[in-house]
């Protein structure tokens, strides 16, 4: 093993707090760059590990790589002269580890000193620490760090909430590190002050999980009531993901998918069908708190009132899915009808049938993956407008360009130049202020009407796809039926209604009421 606490390492540029897999990536991955990286954990076999891991690998800089027993061991690697800042990178889970932190290494730093969050945290206990630290003249910096743990080890997308000078400071080291755009171009920025890069990573993780539930929707439908095998179902997303007209294009999601679905033998599964039929069906990383972003993205569609279903839709299915045991007592119970096979399979269908069906489908995953971004950057621009972060929603778009689960070329490509007039401080309704993205996801609407009633006649589950297409029925419709939810909110809360063809523009509440208990 390798050996912690060398003597003669007091010229640290950067230091990594936490091992795990997130951690022991970026420290490798600041290395490979050539920056002189320290690391340290709580569990020294898991820094060991990590100095073991930078040997191994030939294209990081061993001699770059050292490992700490302690906090003071690590600040005080670092040079003394007070030239420039301590830069301390935190890679921890969310919550009470990185207040744990904070506590003990306030007092071991100096004025000046950055120490950069790396973690999926809440944003606003981002800006609680920023304002802990900054009492004693410490830089605390929120970073969402995107693409997974193999993302941070090759070069992850990352979304900053910091002030201006503080980013000018990291910014040179933040873009040698980032994942890079197809045109070269870093991917990372500086969203905007206090919470503003937590806030932008916790929605980009709302969106992916909308993105995950659309896909996994879809990927059932096609195999459980079509027919198709998991190898056809490869086969089809890889033409979506490698056409360079299509604008499912390099949609990173669809490209793993058909990637996996052609893996025949994994950890204790060997399925000549796919592994994914020996995976089981739940999903717990929200139940068990081991992911707080999706819960997180949820709770602001209901505080920031905005219409974000398929986001919401997405966390439930998620939820359901997590206690299989108990799930299994609740189908013996409810004892509804299980999905079952289509009346017509896509067998069974004519070479232009199942052409079309096929269209059918594609019109309808990039209906809902384009309308999930569009939900997600509107929770940004409302967001951004109550907090006075200034975010451009066209950042988000450059930063998730790559290294990132929600890189999808065909779609920033279409969404980038419509968002360039609009500023960071203007919020934006994509629907109603950019006319091309409402007839895009118009384009869409019929598609998505015919795949949603095969999953109806079916049973096949699909709430995020049919999430969406209720929301394009709702947005998109003159008039809806909460005139009469208007009409009884006033008849039991006396909460006023405005008179049809005379509303007024925004929120108000009407100037109307009806004593109707006389009547």
């Amino acid at each position: 093993m390798a050996d912690l606490d060398s003597s003669d390492v007091n010229n640290l540029e950067v230091g990594v707090i936490g091992s795990g897999s997130m951690g022991a990536g970026m420290t490798l991955l600041f290395s490979e760059h050539g920056s002189r990286v320290g690391c340290f954990d709580t569990d020294e076999e898991a820094v060991k590990t990590v100095l073991q891991q930078a040997k191994e690998d030939k294209v990081v800089g061993e001699k770059l790589v050292h490992g700490f027993s302690s906090l003071d061991k690590l600040v005080e690697a670092f040079p003394s002269d007070g030239k420039q800042p301590r830069m301390l990178v935190l890679s921890l889970p969310h919550g009470n580890p990185a207040d744990g932190v904070l506590e003990e290494i306030l007092p071991k730093l100096t004025k000046g000193d950055i120490i950069i969050d790396a973690g999926n945290e809440w944003w606003a206990d981002t800006e609680r620490r920023q304002a802990k630290a900054g009492e004693k003249g410490i830089k605390w910096v929120g970073m969402g760090v995107s693409g997974g743990y193999q993302a941070a080890r090759h070069g992850p997308s990352m979304s900053v909430g910091t002030d201006p000078e503080t980013w000018e400071i990291i910014k040179p080291y933040l873009e040698k590190w980032s994942a890079k755009a197809p045109n070269g171009e870093p991917c990372v920025n500086r969203m905007g002050p206090g919470g503003a890069g937590h806030y932008v990573k916790m929605i980009h993780n709302g969106i992916e999980h909308a993105h995950l539930s659309i896909l996994c929707e879809i990927r059932g439908l096609l195999y459980h009531q079509l027919g198709m095998t998991n190898d056809e179902i490869a086969n089809l997303f890889e033409q979506w993901y490698n056409d360079k007209t299509d604008m499912l294009r390099g949609n990173f999601l669809i490209g793993i998918g058909f990637k996996g679905l052609r893996f025949k033998e994994g950890d204790g599964i060997k399925d000549d069908r796919g592994i994914v039929e020996g995976i089981e069906d739940k999903v717990t990383q929200d139940v068990d708190l081991s992911e707080g972003t999706g819960t997180w993205s949820t709770r602001e569609v209901a505080d920031r009132h905005v219409a974000a279903p398929a986001i919401t839709a997405s966390h439930i299915l998620r939820v359901i899915s997590s206690d299989k045991q108990e799930r299994l007592k609740v189908v013996e119970n409810l004892k509804i009808p299980q999905p079952h096979s289509a009346e017509k399979p896509l067998k069974g269908m004519s070479d232009s049938d199942k052409a079309q069906f096929l269209k059918d489908v594609h019109e309808a995953v990039y209906g809902c993956i384009l309308g999930a971004f569009v939900q997600g950057l509107e929770i940004i621009t409302k967001a951004s407008k109550t907090q006075k972060w200034d975010v451009s929603l066209q950042d988000c778009l450059l930063i998730w360009r790559g290294g990132c689960i929600i890189q999808s070329d065909g779609i920033s490509e279409f969404l980038l130049p419509l968002l360039k007039p609009f500023g960071p401080s203007q919020p934006l309704n994509l629907k109603a202020d950019i006319p091309e993205v409402a007839a895009e996801l118009s384009k869409t609407y019929e598609p998505l009407k015919k795949i949603y009633t095969t999953c109806i006649q079916t049973n096949a589950v699909a709430p995020a796809i049919g999430a969406t297409l209720e929301w394009l029925k709702a947005v998109g419709g003159k008039n809806l039926p909460t005139d009469f939810e208007e009409m009884e909110l006033d008849y039991f809360g006396h909460h006023n209604y405005d008179i049809k063809g005379k509303a007024e523009k925004g929120h108000e509440k009407g100037k109307y009421h009806t004593e109707f208990q006389s009547t």
